[in-house]
């Protein structure tokens, strides 16, 4: 992956000042009000019926029948349903996904034009908040300076010294990049200050910075990368201490049982990634050392982050389809998309290639197998989670490489759709990807549910999200800080529409 991009959070292009498209139908008021609407709002008491919502200056003021205000706009909302906007609470929003730097800069109108669309692209499937698990004040702050985007929060990434994913990053380069990286023992390189890489120094930095969380990795590495450094329980449970005393939630990069059994042991807050990697790999049925391991884990109150779509897409970027999805068309540029196609664009599909067990496969014309027995232990392992009430927060890695498989919005979409596969209920959803999100991050003042006094960001549908998480393929109007947006507004392919109207 290029981690020089995704895991330090750096800014690769100009900045990402995003002017409201012209045939964008955008209504920029104080005043706002929706009529008769349905509001499904998780795990809350809301008005009986059908009920207006009045909006001024961003936020809700008040919610009831049939009530009389001055506004600016008014949306009749009869027969279809209120929700609050969606929270993707693992993405990574620098760059263009599948591009490396040195590309964007040689193809820098095809990355403009891509970086305008990134956040029309969240908006478009319904992510009103979006969470970069790899970030910095800097990149979010010039994120949230777009005119039209989803509201940005970063995680400060502190990995152990020279460990995963830092290690991608050349010496001694990486050691003047990575602001937060924690430090023990012997292991603190040449002309490193140790005393500002302690989880103390680390965590109070991070807090300054503006961060709503930390996430640190237990990773021993892959593929050529192996036997990379691994924290101490010790460190990492100075770190979760240090942590709650910020007021920070502690994340945990994980997909193995052995991760997931330190993660228990220091206590960390949330995984992010399923159990994917078993100790006995040549089963596809859980063994009663992992159920033990996920029970405790439930019991523990830990949350788990599945992102299913990480395997998906190392399948789907052999798909020879792939770039001809109609869903692809609404979320990316069409000069990004022919990108993708040409001999640079093809270069993640070409190194992955090159693995022995892909090669394999794809001589044979069975890439639908790629990753086929890991995506069966994900499933197996996110089924027992969901069947004894585990805590889910909704996160997509978005991407979760460089990669033009796991597309901006649409992601997210293709993980909900993981997730209703492995019987995952739409008011589970609901609530993991709004509410149990907002509370989690500490947020939930502002978001995550259809309440006065929080930030009016909501979705219109024409369809009961109660009934399926399909109904969100039927937004009709997206609401971000009180701008109501049609949905097709937002696409990537507004503008070859509007013209063969």
């Amino acid at each position: 992956m290029n981690l020089i991009r995704k895991f330090l959070g750096i800014s690769l292009l100009s900045p990402l000042i995003l002017v409201a498209p012209s045939e964008a139908k955008v209504t920029n008021t104080d005043k706002l009000l929706i009529k008769n609407i349905t509001i499904v709002s998780p795990k809350q008491t809301v008005t009986a019926g059908a009920a207006d919502v009045y909006i001024d200056n961003g936020r809700i003021l008040r919610i009831g029948k049939d009530l009389d205000v001055k506004v600016d706009q008014m949306i009749d909302g009869s027969g279809q349903f209120l929700t609050p906007g969606l929270i993707d609470s693992h993405t990574h929003l620098n760059g263009v996904p599948g591009m490396s730097y040195a590309q964007q800069q040689e193809n820098s109108v095809i990355a403009s034009l891509a970086a305008q669309q990134i956040p029309l692209s969240y908006l478009y499937h319904g992510f009103t908040t979006v969470m970069d698990l790899h970030s910095n004040a800097e990149s979010v702050a010039q994120w949230n300076q777009q005119a039209i985007r989803p509201t940005a929060y970063f995680c400060g990434a502190a990995p152990v010294v020279d460990g995963y994913p830092m290690s991608f990053v050349p010496k001694p380069f990486r050691y003047h990049i990575t602001p937060y990286f924690i430090a023990e023992g012997g292991l603190i390189p040449a002309g490193i200050d140790p005393t500002q890489h302690t989880p103390s120094a680390v965590l109070s930095r991070m807090k300054a910075d503006g961060a709503i969380c930390a996430k640190t990795h237990y990773e021993p590495g892959f593929g050529a990368s192996k036997n990379l450094p691994l924290p101490s329980k010790k460190l990492i449970m100075e770190l979760k201490d240090e942590a709650q005393r910020q007021g920070l939630k502690l994340l945990l990069h994980a997909n193995s049982e052995r991760a997931y059994r330190f993660g228990l042991e220091v206590g960390v807050d949330a995984f992010v990634h399923g159990v994917w990697h078993w100790n006995n790999a040549s089963t596809g049925r859980m063994s009663q050392e992992l159920s033990t391991l996920l029970n405790a884990g439930i019991k523990q109150g830990a949350s788990v982050q599945p992102t299913t779509q990480v395997l998906f897409a190392e399948r789907d970027l052999h798909n020879p389809k792939y770039l001809e999805q109609k869903a692809l068309k609404q979320v990316l540029p069409r000069e990004l998309i022919d990108w993708y196609a040409s001999e640079q664009g093809q270069a993640p599909r070409k190194r992955m290639s090159k693995f022995p067990f892909v090669a394999n496969l794809l001589e044979t014309g069975q890439w639908e197998q790629i990753n086929a027995a890991g995506i069966a232990r994900l499933n197996s392992m996110f089924r027992y989670w969901v069947k004894n009430n585990g805590s889910l927060l909704f996160g997509s890695d978005t991407p979760s490489d460089v990669t033009y498989a796991n597309p901006p919005g649409l992601n997210g979409r293709l993980e909900m759709a993981r997730w209703q596969d492995v019987g995952v209920k739409p008011e589970q959803f609901l609530a993991a990807a709004t509410i149990d999100n907002a509370r989690f991050f500490n947020i939930d003042v502002d978001v995550g549910s259809v309440e006065v006094d929080k930030t009016a960001d909501l979705l219109i549908l024409d369809e009961d999200p109660r009934e399926s998480i399909e109904a969100f393929d039927s937004i009709k109007w997206v609401i971000t800080k009180g701008n109501a947006i049609e949905r097709q507004a937002l696409s990537a392919n507004r503008k070859r529409e509007s013209s063969q109207q």
